[in-house]
């Protein structure tokens, strides 16, 4: 059966990153940007996945196009149901001030673990870096304007939530899981960046729900 992952990315966050996590899976991993250029009916299944940001877009994906499939990693209806605009507006301001320490302290904000938070500079700092500033700027005013309508629905998605998520809520993720009541919650210990503080929990959950 030939697969296919459409990745909506979260903010400030590389392809290589998504595509390290997402390898194994036995699928072709295609990128929302680049969607006008697929064509998706060679593929039998579609999966959704979305990260934090990158789960406005998904979720309407989802319901527009039936998708049976899709995965939810720190979900967010709002983004700033928790977390004021005028944080974000600061970053915005910073982000042109002093690049490289506003996307630093932004990545340690997504880990509950000091050493992995290292770890993953060391392995993805340097690409990110190179991310355009339109579209870290893009991202953040996205945030601060963009709301998904609630919306009851009986899809089935796997939903992946973190104890210890700094950027968005167990309060924030609320309103997704109440419009998803069929949907499968795996609560994690960990911060908003599980897929790489707890990459080999996370992944088992997916691949048992992906071969259900």
């Amino acid at each position: 059966m030939k697969r296919a992952i459409i990745v909506f990315k979260g903010w400030g966050s590389t392809e290589s990153f998504y595509r390290d996590f997402l390898n194994g899976l036995g699928a072709e991993i295609i990128f929302s940007e680049d969607l006008s250029e697929k064509n998706l009916d060679e593929f039998q299944e579609i999966i959704a996945f979305g990260w934090s940001m990158g789960t406005l877009d998904c979720i309407r994906f989802v319901r527009e196009n039936r998708i049976e499939k899709s995965i939810l990693v720190a979900p967010t209806l709002d983004f700033t149901k928790t977390t004021r605009p005028i944080i974000i507006k600061k970053m915005i301001k910073r982000l042109k001030v002093e690049r490289a320490g506003c996307l630093r302290d932004f990545i340690e904000l997504n880990f509950s673990s000091n050493s992995k938070f290292e770890k993953y500079l060391g392995e993805y700092f340097e690409n990110i870096l190179k991310i355009h500033d339109d579209e870290l700027v893009n991202g953040l005013n996205k945030l601060i304007e963009d709301k998904v309508a609630r919306e009851k629905s009986e899809q089935s998605p796997i939903i992946i939530l973190g104890a210890s998520d700094r950027v968005i809520s167990k309060e924030n993720s609320k309103d997704v899981l109440e419009d998803f009541p069929n949907a499968i919650i795996c609560n994690i210990d960990g911060g908003h960046n599980l897929m790489y503080e707890e990459r080999e929990k996370v992944y088992r959950y997916i691949k048992r729900y992906l071969d259900s």
